[in-house]
């Protein structure tokens, strides 16, 4: 009977044949950058979320995922909850750009910003001329 539990335990599949592992950082990272130029876009008329970027962003994450040995259809369930870490990301996003509160005019500057700075968020946002 012990046998039978082991081996069907065994043969269950990931979720009892794998540990959880932390979310690596190039999938917050992207996930952020995404969560976050969509918001940005949505908070300023006059940017908006680069499609192809985005695109081009999620297949180097699924490639990046598979060759870590991750289920691509759903990697979170193959890793520990990353919700303190988004949560820092955005107490960080805030810190440099303190647009909490603040109007049309200060998501559009953070937006500028990440743009000029040429971080992640930025390389996913389009601009329209001022």
């Amino acid at each position: 009977m012990i046998r039978a539990a082991v081996i069907s335990l065994l043969l269950a599949g990931p979720a009892f044949s794998q540990e959880l592992r932390p979310a690596p950082d190039y999938y917050t990272d992207a996930v952020f950058a995404v969560t976050m130029a969509e918001a940005l876009a949505t908070g300023c008329a006059t940017v908006g979320v680069d499609i192809g970027a985005v695109s081009e962003q999620m297949t180097r994450l699924e490639a990046q995922l598979s060759e870590d040995g991750f289920d691509t259809a759903t990697p979170f369930e193959q890793m520990l909850d990353p919700s303190a870490v988004f949560d820092a990301m955005g107490r960080a996003f805030l810190a440099k750009h303190p647009i909490e509160g603040q109007g049309t005019e200060a998501v559009c500057n953070a937006a500028s910003a990440e743009i000029a700075d040429e971080t992640l968020i930025g390389s996913l946002l389009l601009e329209a001329p001022r």
